[in-house]
C-alpha cells in the first residue's frame, strides 16, 4: 500500500478526483428490497421483544445510514444532498410520527412504526435525489445578442 493511501481514500470519500466517473444510483429494485428487508427486520425484532435491548428502533435506522454511506463512498451523483435529506427526513418523520401515534399502542410498536415511517421517506428521498439530472453549465445560444436582452428586432 502506498504511503498516503489512507489520505487518498479519505479525500475520495468527500471529494471525487477530477475526471472520476460517477457511479449510477442504486437501482429501484435494490432500494425496494432494502426497504422490505428493513421493515421485516423491524417487525421481527419488535415481535420477538428484542427491541427493548436495542433502544428506539436503532437497527432499522442503521440500515438507512449504511445505505447513505454506501452511496457516498461509491460517488453517486448528488450524494451529499441525498444523504442530508434522508437523515433529516428520517429524524423529522420519526419524531412527528412517534408523537402523533395513539397511546393505546405499546411503546415498542410505536417506536418501530415511527422509525419505519422515517426510513421509508428517507429511502424515497435518497432515491429521488440521486436520480436528478446533473446540472450542466449554460452555453449562450448562437445568434443571441446579449446587449439587446434577448429581444429580436422586427
Amino acid at each position: 500500500m502506498r504511503k498516503y493511501a489512507i489520505v487518498q481514500h479519505t479525500t475520495r470519500f468527500f471529494w471525487l478526483p477530477r475526471g472520476a466517473g460517477r457511479q449510477p444510483p442504486t437501482s429501484v429494485r435494490r432500494l425496494a428490497r432494502l426497504w422490505l428487508f428493513t421493515l421485516a427486520c423491524a417487525a421481527g425484532l419488535t415481535a420477538l421483544g428484542w427491541d427493548d435491548e436495542l433502544d428506539d428502533g436503532q437497527p432499522i435506522v442503521l440500515l438507512l445510514v449504511f445505505h447513505v454511506i454506501d452511496d457516498i463512498a461509491e460517488g453517486v451523483r448528488h450524494r451529499w444532498p441525498a444523504a442530508l435529506a434522508a437523515v433529516t427526513l428520517l429524524w423529522g418523520v420519526a419524531r412527528f410520527t412517534g408523537a402523533s401515534l395513539p397511546g393505546s399502542l405499546s411503546e415498542a410498536w410505536a417506536q418501530t412504526i415511527a422509525a419505519a415511517a422515517g426510513v421509508t421517506l428517507g429511502l424515497a428521498a435518497s432515491g429521488v435525489i440521486t436520480r436528478l439530472p446533473e446540472r450542466r453549465p449554460r452555453r449562450p445560444v448562437e445568434g443571441h445578442d446579449a446587449e439587446s436582452g434577448g429581444q429580436g428586432t422586427r
